[in-house]
């Protein structure tokens, strides 16, 4: 299973309880990664490009 969340360079300065839910890992779905890349692109506009970006990782399934 993959899960993704929002990453963000250290010199960017969100306010917490705007950005808490988007930086948890949660389980990849179509909406979540849509959801994810608009803040991606907002997120680049208004802070720089490259600041902000999806983070990946794969969890392995339970046996």
């Amino acid at each position: 299973m993959k899960e993704i969340r929002l990453g963000w360079s250290l010199d960017v300065s969100h306010l917490k309880h705007q950005i808490q839910a988007a930086a948890s890992w949660k389980p990849e779905t179509a909406v979540l990664r849509r959801d994810l890349e608009i803040m991606v692109e907002v997120g680049n506009e208004v802070f720089g490009e490259g600041t902000h970006w999806i983070e990946e990782r794969t969890v392995p399934e339970p046996r």
